[in-house]
């Protein structure tokens, strides 16, 4: 579990306000970006792999603005994915290495290759389940980006987003609904949504000008039975136009390849990670 690995939370200032970053562990800088649902984070989306990451590298887990411990955004539009971006941005400058890896869930994937087509210190991305296809919405993904307001509805609409509904346990499902039931955060993310979601897909797009200007080495890793993201709407795009890139497709498994397919995923993500130490870091 997340909460037994030695952590630090702070808070970084950017043009547009202040986020929080969990940082954890020790060795070469590894950022990590969540994608967006209704109670998601850092801890949510990568709780399943954060020990194994932070036994090697310094993790930098940045909650996006509206998300986890980071402010809600108090002015339209809610969901902005170029202030994401901006802010992931300036996680990249205050970490401040030389050569930085840069790992994004979903639509923290496509945040990540924006990111690395703008800053050439980002070396290396791992997109898992990563967005970014010109994607139309599905009944899955609509059901998913919705405010539940019971944990079974959580529970239904989580489901649709694995291969395997038994994975989910009930603490999981109680403590993301939780999460989204304090402090009004289920009301906020319907809110953010009610703007049009195929819109906000349109939004995080990236054109082939955007993924051929990426000079990381990139690696993604998508479940063949990703429903919310499919990845012929979404991977292969990436992959036909990213100068360095390959893509793995895993079986048996929906739209968070670390929660189903933990010990795959972190085998392939970890071969792919650089081994030596980036210089130098601001923090």
């Amino acid at each position: 579990m997340t909460s037994a690995l030695p952590s630090r939370t702070e808070t970084w200032a950017f043009e547009a306000g202040e986020f929080a970053v969990h940082i954890y562990g020790g060795g070469p800088p590894l950022l990590l970006v969540h994608g967006i649902g209704p109670g998601t984070s850092i801890r949510a989306n990568f709780s399943a792999v954060l020990p194994a990451l932070a036994a090697q590298r310094t993790v930098y887990g940045i909650d996006l603005i509206g998300f986890g411990a980071s402010p809600r955004k108090q002015a339209p539009p809610l969901f902005d994915f170029d202030l994401w971006v901006k802010q992931a941005r300036a996680a990249v400058s205050r970490i401040g290495a030389t050569e930085l890896a840069v790992w994004g869930q979903s639509l923290g994937a496509a945040v990540a290759l924006s990111v690395a087509a703008e800053e050439p210190s980002v070396t290396t991305v791992i997109g898992t389940g990563a967005g970014g296809g010109a994607q139309e919405l599905n009944e899955t993904l609509d059901r998913f980006w919705a405010s539940p307001a019971t944990p079974e509805a959580m529970r239904r609409a989580m489901e649709g987003a694995v291969y395997a509904p038994g994975l989910l346990s009930d603490a999981q499902i109680e403590d993301r609904f939780g999460r989204l039931s304090a402090e009004g955060l289920g009301p906020y993310f319907d809110a953010m949504m009610a703007s049009g979601k195929q819109a906000h897909l349109q939004s995080c797009w990236l054109s082939p000008d955007v993924l051929q200007r990426v000079r990381a080495r990139v690696l993604l890793i998508h479940g063949r039975d990703d429903r919310p993201v499919p990845y012929r709407e979404s991977a292969l795009h990436l992959l036909d136009h990213l100068q360095d890139a390959r893509l793995m497709l895993l079986s048996r498994c929906g739209h968070n390849p670390m929660l189903e397919r933990t010990d795959d995923v972190l085998a392939l993500a970890l071969a792919h990670l650089p081994t030596r130490q980036a210089t130098p870091c601001n923090t």
